[in-house]
């Protein structure tokens, strides 16, 4: 009898129903969660359509425990609440963003508890906001965004201006290691010259906090490589409705992987990758061109 009670009638749950539902489960939880965990509405959203929803679709039906233990998952494998100190973030996975990938990057890398700016030097700047209330027209982003876009004719070509991330102190604030007192200031780099000053906060964390620092590290490799793959995805999709001669499609694929090592070559200097792991990317970025 119990059993039954327990039971959801997916058939009757299709579709939207069904997606709401989950939605509402997944909030639910998120509610349990410290605030520094907690994901907003856009997050759920899109971790309920892309890997609850598709899961449970086309089930007849499914025990509430069964959701719930789904959920449970998802929830398990969020990053410790320390992803939102700036201090426990690597810059390797905040630097070299395109400039037009600034919004994708602030929705689907970030963390929804993260204090930021963007600092685009002439072309303007917002003020620190979190991005729990991210919004690409009202933040100020979109207006940035488009400036940068009616001046790239000044520019050389394949030289697409970007952001780097770099943790600072918030002004009159104490360095101390206090989440609060920090953000990261995403300066805009034209010519590979910041239009800002791009020093970073010198704040060395406990021995004992490095594994957490590992944890959000490859959370966010994990977010970043499936932001890539959208990419790829997108270019692909759009390759095939615009054809283009080989020799056009070489020369941007050249220019794409001069773009990258480059990018590489300056982590390694800054010291947010290893010799090591600077091969085994640079090894990665060329063969993908010959599977092209």
């Amino acid at each position: 009898m119990n059993n039954q009670k327990n039971k959801i009638k997916v058939s009757e749950l299709k579709g939207r129903k069904l997606y709401n539902f989950l939605v509402k489960e997944l909030g639910e939880s998120n509610k349990k969660l410290p605030d520094q965990q907690r994901m907003g509405i856009a997050r759920r959203r899109k971790i309920v359509s892309t890997e609850i929803f598709p899961k449970l679709k086309t089930k007849d039906t499914q025990s509430i425990r069964e959701i719930r233990f789904e959920i449970k998952k998802i929830v398990s494998a969020l990053p410790p609440k320390e992803i939102c100190n700036p201090l426990y973030l690597s810059e390797a996975y905040l630097s070299f963003i395109e400039y037009y990938e600034i919004d994708n990057h602030i929705r689907n890398v970030l963390p929804d508890c993260l204090d930021i700016r963007i600092n685009a030097g002439i072309y303007g700047k917002t003020k620190i906001f979190n991005t729990s209330n991210y919004y690409y027209s009202g933040s100020g982003v979109q207006d940035i965004v488009e400036s940068i876009r009616e001046n790239l004719e000044d520019l050389p070509s394949g030289q697409n201006p970007y952001f780097s991330g770099t943790v600072k102190l918030k002004n009159k604030r104490k360095n101390d290691g206090n989440p609060d007192n920090y953000f990261v200031d995403y300066i805009l780099y034209e010519n590979d010259i910041p239009t800002s000053d791009d020093n970073s906060v010198s704040f060395e964390l406990p021995n004992k906090e490095l594994k957490k620092v590992e944890k959000i590290n490859n959370y966010l490799a994990s977010k970043f490589k499936q932001l890539q793959n959208e990419k790829r995805k997108k270019k692909r999709i759009a390759k095939k409705s615009i054809p283009k001669k080989p020799s056009e499609q070489k020369k941007e694929t050249d220019i794409a992987i001069r773009n990258a090592i480059k990018s590489l070559k300056e982590l390694v200097k800054r010291k947010l990758l290893t010799s090591t792991q600077f091969e085994k990317q640079k090894t990665i970025i060329i063969s993908s061109k010959n599977k092209k």
